[in-house]
């Protein structure tokens, strides 16, 4: 109860709490369940295997407690409190590619785009990956692949590039970290216009407006 009325969308939409120099992403999932995400900056950690993944200490748990009674309202102090076994997840992402496929082989999803979380967009961003190559295919037919791929790399590049671009912008805004041609963001001074300039997901590239095949005069291999 206490939750529902520090939130009372809470069901309905993912809430981003902002503080200096950090934010926390907070949502329902399924049968009353609460997802938390907390992102803190801090040195690129040393990675041992392939997991992006990695479980923290008790004394970890303890410090991030101290840390978020002084960031965050008590009732999400409290779910934060209560969650058993939290766990580290790296971030990372890469600068767009020049090109997502080489003869007849191509990346689609994290593999041609790899991407911050900040935007909320990986997940469709590889279904439309999926959606522009199968029509690419159907439209070239099996006898004309490489004229598929490049019209699939044509239409999604731009796209995913500014898309990646943007979520790391985003990202860096949100943790009042630099970024080139403004003032660290502190939501503390910031007015109702700065807040959604800058950060309202429908800001995103190509949020609403999706090409998925190019133009008929696009040149392409034969």
């Amino acid at each position: 109860m206490g939750i529902q009325r520090a939130y009372p969308d809470l069901g309905k939409c993912l809430y981003f709490d902002l503080a200096s120099g950090t934010h926390c992403v907070f949502y329902e999932l399924q049968n009353k369940k609460l997802n938390w995400i907390w992102y803190v900056n801090q040195p690129e950690p040393e990675v041992k295997g392939a997991s992006v993944t990695m479980k923290v200490s008790s004394d970890m748990i303890q410090n991030m407690h101290e840390e978020a009674d002084k960031v965050w309202i008590p009732e999400l102090v409290k779910v934060i409190k209560e969650t058993k076994d939290p766990f580290l997840n790296f971030i990372y992402d890469s600068d767009p590619l020049e090109k997502i496929f080489w003869d007849n082989v191509v990346l689609v999803g994290d593999a041609a785009h790899p991407t911050t979380p900040h935007c909320l967009r990986s997940t469709n961003m590889s279904i439309l990956d999926a959606a522009v190559l199968g029509k690419c295919l159907e439209k070239w037919g099996a006898e004309k692949v490489e004229s598929s791929l490049e019209e699939y790399q044509f239409n999604r590049l731009p796209v995913t590039s500014e898309q990646v671009l943007h979520a790391r912008r985003l990202g860096r805004v949100k943790q009042g970290l630099v970024v080139p041609d403004r003032e660290p963001f502190d939501p503390k001074s910031a007015t109702p216009e700065d807040s959604k300039e800058e950060l309202l997901q429908r800001n995103t590239p190509f949020f609403n407006d999706v090409p998925l095949l190019a133009p008929a005069s696009i040149p392409t291999s034969i």
